[in-house]
């Protein structure tokens, strides 16, 4: 028998040195009276503390932490620019690469590797119908041809896109009795024009007649076009016609018409070219009479890519148009808007200009040509691929260390256009067994990090019963997606317990 303590009330010990909680007095001890400490934990041995003497401990901050973590990994993993990661019952990917998604079972997913986000892309084959003459499949693309004379093509369409237009006016007319060659069509090549779901409208302009008398300037060619329903006209000027024996001055177009070769008066220069004002220009001034003889040649009319040549004195020859431009629109090399051949007074070899080129006519001594009717020709890619599809973005599997009960998603995403509804337009599902079974998670908003929004769930239960091995992983999905609409995934953190 012992005694513990120097005054009254004094503590009985019994022999085996066993104390109850009944031998003590309520306050009579304090951590002052005991040889060791219990307040410094230098002073405790190792141990377990039993969970169940953990009851009355406050976890409301753990689940915030459990986020600043996720998003620190985020930016740890950005600023290192590592792949995915995995940390103890938590994996960590801000899509650094694409090591962290399944493929295979992921669709409509496709990574922004400047912007390191996730985004549903879709294909989409535009329904097209029109009064086009022609449409021909080239590789990846298909091209329409507008080749009939016409004010009223049409060009429909279900779809937005970008096309690109290739559109020749009609080419001048030449001139007669040592006429001056007609001015080519004016020749524009326009790539990625931006058109709506709606009806377009085509023209295609006719070519320009031929001068038959000595005076009076052969006739100008008429504009092709092609209208943006809601936006601009595209236009190509027709050609200048040609300039005629005594009286006839050439005029301006899309080309300009060759000057006449006779000597005296006015019309001795040839017309200028690009009547539309355009950059690139869609086409060159005609040629010009030189020297004095009357018994020369016409001048050669303006082309797409050059000037009409000068005249020569040879009655009996020609002097050339202007070239014209070369375009693979439709595939295959075609030669489009060459100024029309001026004519020596006795010359009788020369043509119409070439029909659905925008060709220039020959000026000729005793009979003159009518220039080449224009084209309009659209190619369009055959299915076009845009963001705004639906996606679904599933992760590869990470193996638990024991067995989990509960899952926590925490993700970032950003609004490439409108705004996301969580839960409606993004949705997230737990897998705790390679993706067999998943189980979906209401989803929270907790405000932003920068410029990404963050979206949580935590302490889900996991739906399956599964023995080992225990594979996790996330499926995100976004939903109701279209151009006016886009969800992007920037990160996600997945956790389990």
């Amino acid at each position: 028998m012992s005694y513990v303590g120097n005054k009254p009330p004094f503590i009985t010990i019994p022999a085996d040195d066993s104390v109850t909680s009944a031998m003590i007095v309520d306050g009579t001890i304090t951590s002052g009276d005991m040889a060791v400490d219990p307040r410094n934990a230098t002073n405790l041995n190792a141990g377990d503390v039993p969970l169940a003497q953990l009851d009355n401990v406050d976890t409301s901050g753990i689940i915030s932490n459990r986020d600043d973590i996720a998003l620190l990994g985020f930016k740890v993993a950005a600023n290192g620019s590592l792949a995915k990661y995995n940390l103890v019952d938590q994996t960590v990917d801000d899509f650094q690469d694409t090591s962290g998604v399944n493929a295979g079972s992921s669709t409509n997913e496709v990574r922004d590797s400047s912007g390191k986000y996730y985004k549903g892309e879709g294909t989409t084959t535009p329904t097209i119908s029109g009064n086009y003459d022609s449409s021909t499949v080239d590789g990846d693309y298909t091209y329409y041809k507008w080749t009939t004379v016409t004010g009223s093509g049409t060009f429909t369409t279900n779809t937005a896109q970008s096309v690109d237009l290739l559109i020749v006016a009609g080419g001048g007319g030449g001139g007669h009795d040592v006429g001056g060659g007609g001015g080519a069509g004016g020749f524009r090549y326009l790539t990625s024009q931006s058109i709506g779901a709606a009806t377009h409208t085509v023209v295609v302009g006719a070519g320009g007649a031929g001068s038959t008398s000595g005076s009076g300037a052969a006739d100008s060619g008429a504009n092709s076009s092609f209208a943006i329903s809601g936006g601009s006209t595209l236009s190509g000027t027709g050609g200048g016609g040609g300039g005629n024996y005594s009286t006839g001055v050439p005029t301006t177009g899309g080309s300009g018409g060759g000057a006449r070769g006779y000597s005296t008066g006015t019309g001795l220069v040839g017309a200028a070219g690009n009547a539309g004002g355009y950059t690139p220009v869609e086409g060159y001034k005609g040629g010009d009479k030189v020297g004095n003889t009357n018994s020369t040649t016409g001048s050669g009319g303006g082309g797409s890519s050059a000037v009409g040549s000068n005249s020569i004195e040879d009655a009996a020859g020609y002097t050339a148009g202007g070239a014209g431009t070369s375009n693979s629109i439709t595939g295959s090399a075609v030669t489009y808007a060459i100024g029309g051949d001026g004519g020596g007074d006795s010359w009788s070899g020369g043509a119409n200009g070439i029909v659905n080129t925008g060709g220039g006519g020959d000026g000729a001594g005793t009979t003159s040509y009518a220039g080449g009717t224009g084209i309009v020709i659209l190619r369009r890619e055959t299915s076009t691929t845009a963001e705004g599809a639906n996606m679904t973005l599933v992760s590869t599997t990470t193996a638990a260390q024991a067995a989990p009960t509960k899952g926590d998603v925490v993700l970032t995403y950003t609004n490439g256009a409108g705004t996301t509804t969580l839960d409606t337009d993004l949705t997230a599902e737990i897998s705790a067994d390679g993706g067999s079974t998943w189980t979906a998670l209401a989803l929270g908003s907790e405000g932003s990090t920068g410029s990404h929004n963050i979206a949580t769930s935590h302490d889900v239960t996991i739906s399956s019963t599964i023995t080992s091995p225990w594979n996790m992983a996330y499926r995100i999905k976004t939903l109701n997606q279209s151009a006016s609409k886009t969800t992007r995934i920037q990160a996600v953190s997945l956790g389990w317990s």
